[in-house]
């Protein structure tokens, strides 16, 4: 691993106990799930990196780079998990009356799949802070702060349920993302694989992060009237869901430019490596 830097892993360690005391107010069940979520990534993430699993050490020419590839194996786990309770929430469809903003306690696969969520973000934002010398990453940060607020007051109240669905959802484009860096890191830029996973990163991200995700907000606007007698906070939760929107669209400007640059060029029908 990199060298330790004495400031962010004193802002890891303190995010890591705020996300245990916040923890503690959920009901048992969800808040040993969240627990045991983050203490898997954390044992996972060690035994990989104790063991070198998964990770052609060749090709990961710095410790940073390293470390970057163990946290990202554990962001497709993740995702693909997370991808898969979006379907699941999507099977729920449709709530009756408000049920799906203002929830009553009837069981839900959105509270342990939410569960699973805010868990695996807890630990990556600790990674995030602990390394945020040797890999610098602001957008993780302020998506990861956002998405944990979110989780945890929704998650108390059992609010939001409808919007869970579609915000899971954006986790597809993760294991391609992932992919891409996988590749490219190991110097296969130029291969016709990277250009193809290239494509499907873009168009996932940009049919979920783009398009799904602003149905979803358009959605929430619609539905007022069933979600209007939300006690003050969930106000916040929409703004912060609003915060996700502007991140994603400014994200998505780069991920247009990855699609341009992996389409075939006209002369010779040979895709540009992005």
């Amino acid at each position: 691993s990199p060298p330790i830097d004495p400031v962010c892993a004193a802002l890891a360690v303190g995010a890591a106990l705020l996300s245990a005391s916040v923890t503690t107010i959920h009901a048992p069940g969800t808040r040993d799930l969240i627990g045991a979520t983050s203490l898997c990534y954390a044992a996972a993430y060690a035994v990989l990196r104790s063991t070198g699993l998964l990770q052609p050490r060749s090709s990961l020419a710095s410790p940073a780079k390293a470390s970057e590839w163990r946290a990202r194996l554990l962001s497709t786990a993740n995702a693909v998990l997370i991808a898969a309770g979006s379907a699941l929430c999507f099977s729920e469809w449709p709530y009756p009356g408000a049920e799906g903003w203002i929830s009553d306690l009837r069981p839900t696969f959105v509270v342990p799949f939410a569960s699973l969520f805010v868990g695996y973000l807890m630990w990556d934002l600790c990674w995030v802070l602990w390394h945020m010398r040797a890999s610098p990453d602001v957008g993780s940060l302020v998506h990861h702060t956002l998405f944990i607020a979110i989780t945890h007051y929704v998650l108390y109240y059992t609010y939001y349920k409808q919007s869970f669905a579609w915000l899971s959802a954006c986790e597809l484009s993760t294991p391609f993302l992932n992919a891409r860096w996988f590749l490219a890191v190991q110097g296969r830029k130029g291969s016709g694989l990277y250009t193809g996973v290239s494509i499907a990163f873009a168009l996932c991200f940009l049919l979920t992060r783009t398009l799904g995700y602003s149905l979803g907000v358009a959605s929430i606007y619609a539905e007022y009237d069933l979600w209007r007698a939300a006690n003050p906070g969930f106000y916040w939760v929409i703004a912060g869901t609003l915060g996700g929107w502007v991140l994603n669209c400014v994200w998505s400007v780069g991920v247009v430019a990855v699609l341009a640059r992996s389409m075939p060029a006209r002369s010779g029908g040979k895709s540009k490596a992005a």
